[in-house]
């Protein structure tokens, strides 16, 4: 009999990205052992891993489900994934030790007294990835005890890169929004965050790396372990779009980051300067950043209008035919504007922020930077039709 999964399969097309997301909070056979953050895990990581911008994925989501589609799928998307593809299994949900101290991963119909068999253990996983051709594995395991995934294993694929939440002695936090870990995954990889050398892509390092310190910061337990066996180079999860700039005055700081945060929420990546003018690196930090920005967003106050710093950055924006966005928070009439703004940017669309509207307005100002990108490539043509 052939397997259907491997001789029929169709044709595999090279470097596709596979994910299979396996989140399970509800266990009805072993009361107290539910978790409120899994099926919030599913639906962030989902919508950070299928974005066409950064990650692209083609994202499989099983939520609380059983012992035997769990494994079906695990078993399906490794004989799928063809050895130029990148293959991404997470796990969501609560880890059990066993006595002899291997891992025992919950699903929906998991029973205590009979673990070993009710459970997905961490070798059956191990097993399949043996068994495929993949050789670009990323394992992402959120539970508590995930340290010990690898504990008494019989081989370990090459190609395969892990992260687990935490160590194998160590417990993980739960909470309405998601678990710790997976809050930071998905911060790391959403925007620049977690690129951290502005190479443009998020590798498996560089997310560690962010991991453990959001972990850090936020005060949430649990040391997140990383894990490598034979890969040949760098695995990158996700790539960065090109961010924006945002152009502020010093006095507006508390504005300027709460519109970086309103944008950063409608998933773009926004560039600011909080060290100053006044440090020394100040010119090569700009020119750095506004050489990688799709749009510069300037956030037009009485104070940003007679800043040199911002003035100087808009006329470097101009030189390298960066689009230039005013956002205005109140409402500035003719008289009020400088002659060098008028002569120069009048021209430009602005966008309002009205505070009793904040979201609103910030979510129209994202869809127009949007747009910016989406119409660039048009305008590129047009030019050199020109020429």
């Amino acid at each position: 009999m052939t397997n259907k999964h491997t001789k029929d399969s169709a044709p595999k097309q090279p470097g596709q990205r596979r994910a299979l997301l396996i989140c399970n909070g509800k266990f009805t056979n072993i009361p107290g052992y539910g978790l409120m953050g899994p099926g919030k895990d599913a639906q962030l990581f989902k919508t950070v891993l299928s974005d066409p911008d950064t990650c692209r994925f083609s994202v499989r989501t099983l939520v609380d489900r059983g012992l035997l589609e769990v494994r079906r799928e695990i078993a399906h998307v490794c004989a799928e994934a063809g050895k130029d593809d990148t293959l991404l299994i997470y796990y969501s949900g609560n880890g059990i030790l066993s006595e002899e101290g291997n891992l025992y991963l919950l699903v929906a119909d998991s029973e205590s007294e009979y673990l070993y068999a009710t459970a997905l253990d961490a070798e059956f996983i191990l097993s399949q990835l043996r068994r495929s051709s993949c050789r670009k594995i990323v394992l992402l395991i959120d539970a508590c005890h995930a340290g010990a995934f690898f504990a008494n294993n019989r081989g370990i694929p090459n190609g395969l890169y892990a992260i687990t939440s935490c160590g194998a002695d160590e417990m993980c936090g739960d909470t309405p929004e998601g678990g710790p870990f997976t809050l930071a995954l998905c911060a790391g990889l959403r925007g620049s965050a977690a690129d951290a050398d502005g190479d443009g892509q998020v590798s498996i390092d560089d997310l560690h790396d962010f991991i453990k310190q959001w972990l850090r910061e936020s005060g949430h337990a649990g040391t997140p372990q990383k894990w490598v066996w034979n890969v040949p180079g760098p695995i990158y999860i996700a790539n960065v779009p090109r961010h924006v700039f945002m152009s502020y005055a010093r006095e507006d700081k508390e504005d300027a980051n709460r519109l970086t945060k309103a944008l950063e929420a409608e998933g773009l990546s926004v560039w600011i300067d909080r060290k100053g003018i006044q440090s020394g690196s100040w010119k090569e930090r700009v020119t750095e950043g506004l050489n990688k920005s799709r749009a510069v967003v300037m956030l037009m106050t009485s104070k940003s209008l007679n800043s040199s710093a911002v003035r100087k950055e808009l006329a470097f924006a101009a030189k390298k035919t960066i689009p230039v966005i005013p956002v205005e928070l109140q409402i500035h009439e003719g008289e009020d504007l400088p002659d060098w703004f008028t002569l120069d940017y009048d021209e430009l669309h602005r966008h309002f922020i009205d505070p009793k509207q904040y979201k609103e307005d910030a979510q129209k100002l994202a869809v127009a930077i949007r747009t910016l990108r989406k119409i660039a490539p048009d305008r590129a043509k047009a030019t050199k039709k020109q020429h």
